[in-house]
């Protein structure tokens, strides 16, 4: 987990006036313009993607897909700013595709660069937390993707020593959440409510010390 310093700034790459602004609303509490007094970020422009090399090791940024000088995925920058800095991705136009490119250059988050100002403040306390976060589809997707990479590598002789922590339900929801199914798909194939699933979804992110669907699905292979 990075360490937060006393006032961070939140770097804003852009080059479009509406969605610096858009990131710039968060600081605010109401309609009136009011500082939001538990919010310590402060947004600070950056006009091109060489400005990244400079900024400070830890340093929260926030990069707009839609820059004209927004490089390849595959560009060799992408990792080296992972190396030192915290990115989040915005695009105004989400695609999954995109997202795991993003994901798998380097940035921590992918995110609608005109997500309400609520999600928004989401984004940035889940990333600058240490943890990842991607939209649901995305999510989804990786899950998936993990199941498929991880299962068949896994020597079957390995006990799965996270469902100590668990009961048999849980165990059983814990496997079908970390091969990305939903909530509600869960709730039809055991039988049990929506609601149930979510109380056990809980319960088990407690258990495990793991904070979304990401991290369980990695604890479930054995990955952490």
């Amino acid at each position: 987990m990075m360490r937060r310093l006393d006032s961070p700034a939140l770097h804003i790459l852009t080059a479009d006036d509406t969605v610096f602004h858009r990131i710039r609303e968060m600081e605010h509490s109401d309609e009136q313009g009011r500082p939001a007094g538990d919010w310590p970020w402060r947004a600070q422009r950056l006009q091109r993607p060489i400005e990244l090399d400079n900024l400070p090791v830890g340093s929260l940024v926030m990069i707009d897909n839609a820059h004209p000088q927004r490089p390849d995925w595959a560009d060799a920058r992408w990792r080296v700013w992972a190396g030192h800095l915290s990115i989040i991705v915005m695009s105004s136009e989400p695609q999954d595709a995109e997202g795991i490119a993003a994901m798998d250059a380097g940035a921590s988050g992918y995110c609608h660069a005109f997500a309400n100002a609520a999600i928004l403040k989401q984004v940035v306390e889940v990333v600058s937390s240490g943890e990842l976060w991607v939209g649901r589809s995305l999510l989804t997707r990786l899950l998936k993707g993990v199941d498929r990479g991880l299962a068949q590598h896994k020597p079957p002789s390995i006990a799965p020593h996270w469902q100590d922590k668990l009961t048999e339900r849980e165990a059983e929801v814990a496997r079908m959440a970390a091969q990305g199914a939903s909530n509600i798909g869960i709730a039809e194939v055991l039988g049990i409510t929506e609601r149930t699933v979510k109380a056990h979804l809980t319960s088990i992110f407690d258990k495990l010390d793991v904070a979304d669907r990401l991290q369980l699905a990695l604890k479930v292979h054995g990955v952490k």
